[in-house]
């Protein structure tokens, strides 16, 4: 996915007059006769800012969840490249084996990307949250649920800016007037902070929210169509940030509220395999016009491929069978594609057709938040806190359900390198191929030179960098850093 073609912002400046909300596949165009045509599915910021009634409200909503789909699928390609979790050997674009593999990064080009998705899809937030100030025919609690639900999106937004950019921030006063100066950047830690305020702002929205949203809950929401249920997404996502501040950051007092957060989430131990599923997905569609699957394709296709060495580093069942995570997410293709002196043999099949994963399914959910990442975070969460053999029953539960994998051999006693590299296995075996755990994970734990170089003159990044845009509307030459 090429993010180059997307208009850009200046300087990430948000002016309410500018939008016009849910345009995500809900607006229709007409070839010819009168284009004065009123969208009844798509409300502009001028009906949200004159008093807007409910049912505006509601498509609003929508909107907001429309844009939760920026970047999932260039998100996920970009960190499997950069994570070695995997590789784009179509061979339509060089920079998928050159630049991204080696640098030095271009910010007017693709490590541009997950940017302005974000920075657009805050821009809509920020609108909903000023019209739900004067919408009509909700209660105190229907503003309060909404609110919640609104902030709790924002934060994910910028949260993943903030992991995308790290140690060169981010700007996050962006509710302001086109003709502001641009918003200044922010410490990569100030903006982990902002996120985890944010969040515990919706939290609070959230519980005093009542018993329903005045909206219809998105696909991949299912299990969070009340407030009391949609803190509980919003309690396991506080927890996963608290992980990386702490980690990122050095936080330490962050581990124990990570923990308070976890309890107040959606973990649990019971139903176990068939509960490590439960959470929330970015939910697509197989049908025409509508948002599908972006990293789900044919078997033949050549554009996506598995690193080789997460073939070779998966561990073995006692039967002398590979990890279930490894055979049920990747299938050997049979044959050799190589590019720009890469080689691959398997491709990532996890969002294929089950029964045929030769086959694309192109209405797969991908996860965002699911019980299997919450156990993970558990496992880290009580190593940190002292509860060491709590943590080693975590990761041998995550083991036997998800792996079918015999106890890892740690003990309360093993070195805290040895659990990191036993955390570090079971994330990237667990998470692979849905948010760039790989990349993300090396980064927090000082781990980057463990990363393949598959080519001399191969790089790791340890950040995406600063788009070109945001330079220049700051009068800095590209690359810049702002701080």
């Amino acid at each position: 996915m090429n993010e180059t073609n997307r208009t850009p912002m200046r300087g990430t400046n948000l002016r309410r007059g500018a939008l016009t909300l849910a345009t995500l596949g809900l607006a229709a165009l007409t070839a010819c006769g009168d284009l004065d045509i009123v969208n009844t599915n798509a409300p502009t910021v001028e009906t949200l800012t004159e008093s807007p009634t409910r049912d505006v409200m509601a498509r609003a909503a929508t909107g907001i969840f429309a844009q939760s789909l920026n970047d999932v699928g260039t998100r996920i390609q970009f960190y499997a490249l950069y994570g070695r979790e995997g590789w784009n050997l179509l061979g339509n674009d060089p920079r998928e084996t050159g630049e991204q593999l080696r640098g030095p990064p271009d910010p007017s080009g693709r490590n541009s990307a997950i940017w302005v998705g974000q920075f657009s899809a805050i821009r809509t937030i920020n609108t909903y949250l000023a019209a739900l100030e004067t919408a009509t025919g909700l209660s105190d609690a229907e503003r309060r649920a909404s609110a919640g639900f609104a902030k709790t999106m924002k934060a994910s937004n910028f949260h993943n800016l903030a992991i995308r950019t790290g140690e060169l921030g981010i700007p996050i006063d962006v509710d302001r007037p086109i003709t502001a100066d641009p918003a200044p950047f922010v410490s990569f830690s100030a903006a982990m902070e902002h996120v985890s305020s944010l969040l515990d702002e919706a939290y609070g929205d959230l519980m005093a929210g009542g018993d329903n949203f005045p909206f219809t809950m998105a696909p991949g929401f299912g299990g969070f169509g009340n407030p009391a249920a949609f803190a509980q997404f919003n309690r396991g996502l506080a927890a996963k940030v608290l992980v990386h501040r702490a980690t990122f950051l050095g936080c330490t007092a962050c581990w124990a509220q990570a923990a308070a957060a976890l309890d107040q989430s959606f973990i649990t131990d019971g139903g176990l395999p068939e509960s490590l599923a439960t959470g929330a997905y970015y939910g697509f569609s197989a049908a025409a016009g509508e948002p599908s699957n972006p990293v789900s394709e044919p078997l033949v296709n050549n554009r996506l491929w598995v690193h080789p060495s997460i073939i070779s580093g998966a561990q073995l069942r006692a039967d002398g069978t590979p990890d279930l995570r490894l055979t049920s997410k990747v299938t050997d293709t049979g044959r050799e594609h190589s590019l720009a002196g890469l080689f691959a043999t398997h491709k990532p099949t996890l969002f294929n057709n089950p029964a045929n994963p030769a086959s694309p399914n192109l209405g797969a959910p991908i996860p965002r938040l699911i019980n299997e990442e919450l156990l993970l975070l558990r496992a880290e969460i009580r190593w940190n806190n002292g509860d060491r053999q709590g943590a080693v029953d975590d990761l041998n539960r995550i083991r036997e359900y998800a792996g079918g994998l015999e106890p890892s051999g740690l003990t309360a006693g093993s070195s805290d390198d040895a659990f990191v590299t036993e955390l570090l296995y079971n994330r990237l075996y667990s998470l692979m191929w849905t948010q760039g755990t790989r990349w993300i994970d090396a980064r927090r734990y000082n781990r980057l030179d463990t990363l393949p170089r598959d080519r001399e003159g191969d790089n790791v990044f340890t950040n995406m960098i600063i788009p070109a845009n945001e330079c220049s509307a700051r009068d800095l030459a590209s690359p810049c850093r702002p701080l």
